[in-house]
């Protein structure tokens, strides 16, 4: 043996040390169940629901105006100018608040109450917020044709449970 320690190594040479481990080789993971998943996102959209119903209550004068004006025979373009806003807006409230959590923490507060977590498959980490947005704007069509329907079928046709979400943005659903 030569004294580096090594069999074989020239005389002087120090042993190297052992390599770090590969930053990007996350632990083993428990993939968090489909009815887990979807109790989840129900938890979530009770919580969106009730905060849409008090954005509404705040509007109900406007569209009382509107409504109004079409009775009277005005055109309804009031009933477009209210309801269009509204529903873009809760359409981004419904991406920003997914994005937003699952970004910073991997959990809603739906997915804390059951204790689940959004994490980037090649990192075991919260995804960044583009991924996340790209995650949760592929959701509007994971509800297709209903209730999430189609995404139910990608994630039991997929070896991780991933939706398409996931899939486009590189995530999966683990338990905690």
């Amino acid at each position: 043996m030569s004294a580096s320690g090594i069999p074989g190594a020239p005389l002087g040479y120090p042993t190297p040390p052992p390599p770090p481990p590969f930053p990007g080789n996350p632990p083993p993971r428990e993939y968090a169940s489909l009815l887990s998943r979807f109790l989840a996102v129900l938890l979530d959209l009770i919580l969106l629901a009730v905060v849409a119903g008090v954005a509404l209550l705040l509007l109900l004068p406007l569209g009382l105006l509107a409504a109004l004006s079409v009775a009277s025979g005005s055109s309804p373009v009031w009933l477009a100018l209210i309801v269009g806003p509204f529903v873009i807006l809760l359409l981004l409230l419904f991406i920003l608040y997914f994005s937003y959590f699952e970004s910073s923490t991997g959990q809603t507060l739906g997915k804390r109450a059951l204790h689940i977590r959004v994490v980037e498959e090649a990192t075991g980490r919260p995804p960044s917020l583009g991924r996340s947005v790209v995650r949760n704007v592929l959701r509007i069509i994971d509800w297709l044709p209903t209730l999430f329907l189609l995404g139910f079928i990608v994630a039991l046709l997929t070896s991780h449970k991933q939706r398409l979400g996931d899939l486009a943005a590189g995530t999966v659903v683990v338990k905690e």
